[in-house]
């Protein structure tokens, strides 16, 4: 699975790049043809997080409440969670 991360609202450096690590790691372990493109960004709501993903046929949205340095772990379970 080819997978484009898009980060917003996250200054720092080390989150960020591990957001994208985590998200390119367990992209490589989903099975889906395509080329699919994920958002992390602030949500509108104070405190949450909305994460995105989108594919060639589908897509997939989750809000949630955490703090920023548990975000790498967290979109990488809600990636895993979108194609199970």
């Amino acid at each position: 699975m080819d997978i484009q991360v898009f980060i917003e609202g996250v200054s720092d450096l080390q989150v960020a790049k591990d957001i994208r690590n985590r998200l390119r790691l367990v992209s490589r372990g989903i099975r889906r043809a395509g080329e699919f493109s994920a958002l992390v960004a602030p949500s509108e709501t104070r405190g949450q997080w909305d994460f995105g993903v989108r594919g060639p046929s589908s897509h997939y949205f989750a809000s949630f409440t955490t703090e920023i340095d548990r975000l790498p772990a967290l979109v990488g379970d809600q990636l895993k969670a979108c194609f199970s």
